[in-house]
């Protein structure tokens, strides 16, 4: 019997979707993007851009399958909130003078609405995003967006949705994938300055295009390695990291940060932790407030080592619970 290979079938299922198309506009999902000459690149070589590798199709292919199921438990949840919401017109292509002017183009998750007196208002436009384990706990307002690239790309996606469809309030939907029923809403309003500055991003590469030159990269190391152009544009500041490797696992990249977002913590940590040490006493079980201290003696088995005989030495070990 032959040995099943499941990694080359994936690889076959997941590449067989990999299909890139030309884009004749300024996508709102991808316009507030630092790097003009990334959006140049997708408008005029789309074709240049390296294929996704299979974590990531994976990643993305897993998306497509969760969203209908996040879909129903997202109208059952709020149905039955203390305020009932819904989200309803998704898939909804903009259609806005505006943005045609600029070239801009894109299609939304819907619009939220609360029942009020039972009439339901709309309050703004909604997209629903998932994030892995890691990521899911360090996005809990709208600075937190300017955390990861792609998470700085949602505030500028929702408030040209919002500019598009003439509303003032953005929210976003974040599901934990490892937990779907862990959600919580981020909102912030729509800020004209910083749609004013998108609008005058996709005027520079249109204007780039018409003129058949490139605009200036950013040329920054966080932006150039996650880059599917990379080859293609060569950016200076890679030009002598020969032999690296560049990962667009965004689940690594989650963890780096969320270790990082710690960080400052542990010493904090450890302090508390010998205090509370000093207060208490071996062996000695103890409630404190809602908490529990619980002791467990256990024994510990020393090898024999020159000059000195193997011996047995009784330990105290604590564990700390909520009561």
């Amino acid at each position: 019997m032959e040995k099943i290979d499941i990694k080359s079938g994936i690889e076959k299922v997941l590449q067989a979707k990999n299909k890139q198309y030309p884009s004749h506009v300024n996508r709102i999902s991808g316009l507030d993007d630092p790097c003009l000459r990334r959006l140049y690149y997708k408008r005029v070589d789309w074709d240049k851009a390296t294929p996704h590798d299979t974590s990531l199709l994976g990643i993305f292919g897993t998306g497509n399958i969760l969203e209908p199921v996040i879909e129903r438990i997202v109208s059952e949840v709020g149905m039955a909130d203390n305020v009932q919401w819904r989200i309803v017109g998704s898939q909804t292509p903009t259609n806005d003078a505006l943005l045609k002017k600029y070239n801009i183009s894109g299609t939304i998750d819907g619009f939220l609405q609360f029942n009020v007196d039972g009439v339901w208002i709309t309050m703004g436009v909604i997209d629903i995003k998932t994030s892995s384990p890691y990521i899911y706990p360090n996005i809990n307002s709208y600075a937190d967006l300017a955390r990861y690239s792609w998470t700085k790309k949602y505030r500028g996606q929702l408030q040209l949705y919002a500019l598009a469809h003439n509303v003032e309030h953005c929210f976003i939907l974040f599901v934990n994938k490892t937990n779907l029923y862990d959600m919580k809403m981020i909102d912030f309003p729509v800020d004209m300055e910083y749609c004013e500055g998108l609008l005058q991003k996709a005027d520079t590469v249109n204007k780039a295009i018409d003129a058949g030159v490139a605009p200036d990269g950013v040329n920054t190391p966080s932006e150039c390695t996650g880059c599917s152009f990379v080859s293609h544009c060569m950016p200076e500041v890679l030009n002598n990291k020969s032999g690296m490797h560049i990962s667009t696992d965004e689940e690594l990249e989650g963890m780096l940060s969320r270790m990082d977002t710690l960080k400052p913590a542990e010493k904090e940590y450890g302090q508390l932790k010998r205090g509370i040490d000093k207060k208490l006493i071996k062996g000695q079980n103890t409630a404190c407030g809602k908490y529990l201290i619980l002791w467990e003696q256990k024994e510990k088995n020393f090898k024999a080592v020159e000059a000195k005989d193997a011996r047995v030495e009784l330990q105290w070990k604590k564990e700390i619970v909520l009561g």
